[in-house]
């Protein structure tokens, strides 16, 4: 059993993948850390990783700087925790960055801590909110925009969120783009915890539906992913068998670190 963190600053153990870091950590130790950083007032990035995101940063210089310096990169994939097993590590189950994410949207509303969503299209943002407004009856949304937008608008939409003040941003403009958003931007925000979430807008906009539990339960999300959205297939293979083929050949960055 992992201790619990005593404050922000308290580092978790981790592993490395192909040299990428993991912290050894459960759901309620994730949100436990969020939350008292946001108490503290100092601002996180937080990354959910997975063997497409290690394989993408493989051969993108800047996605692999950002993985090995953000400050939670939490077993998002089952391919990480199935490597973690084989390290001998096998008290980590994975902890899909959906969950989290709903853990802190539900830690927000019981604290009214300010949340605020980045990504996805305006009828996503619209239908999402809608959504958590039904949901939560004291949901404090302070800011969402839409993805569509270019360089010459960000800074009057970096003026409005800093106006807007969230102590949560979600970004939801997939990967790597919305890490390396981040890691432009986390500066301008030195308080605030900002996630990458992917598709979770979609989700939670009912757009999109999770695994059904049994799926989730069985590790078996990606595959169902596969079945009911067959496009994925091109960029989810070779992806997973070239990650398990470096793994067993790169054995020196892929260990426990303690």
């Amino acid at each position: 059993m992992l201790e619990q963190v005593e404050n922000i600053e308290t580092k978790f153990p981790r592993a490395s993948v192909l040299g990428y870091p993991v912290d050894l950590v459960n759901i309620e130790e994730a949100l436990d850390y969020a939350e008292k950083a946001i108490v503290a007032g100092k601002g996180k990035q937080v990354v959910t990783i997975n063997p497409e995101m290690i394989m993408q940063a493989i051969e993108n210089p800047d996605l692999s700087r950002i993985l090995k310096n953000a400050d939670l990169i939490i077993p998002d994939g089952v391919g990480v925790v199935k490597i973690l097993k084989l390290l001998g590590i096998n008290n980590i189950k994975r902890l899909p960055g959906i969950e989290f994410s709903q853990g802190l949207i539900e830690i927000a509303v019981k604290n009214g801590y300010r949340l605020a969503f980045l990504g996805a299209s305006n009828d996503v943002i619209s239908e999402m909110l809608d959504v958590f407004n039904k949901k939560y009856n004291n949901i404090n949304i302070v800011y969402s925009h839409d993805g569509y937008f270019n360089d010459n608008d960000e800074p009057q939409l970096i003026e409005n969120l800093k106006q807007a003040n969230p102590d949560i941003l979600f970004i939801a403009l997939g990967v790597p783009k919305q890490e390396i958003w981040v890691e432009k931007y986390r500066s301008e925000f030195p308080s605030v915890i900002m996630a990458g979430v992917g598709g979770s807008f979609d989700v939670w906009a009912n757009r999109v539906k999770r695994a059904p539990l049994i799926f989730r339960t069985l590790g078996l999300e990606w595959f169902y992913r596969l079945i009911t959205q067959p496009s994925r297939f091109s960029r989810m293979f070779p992806t997973l068998p070239l990650f398990f083929i470096k793994v067993v050949l790169d054995k020196k960055n892929t260990r426990k670190e303690y």
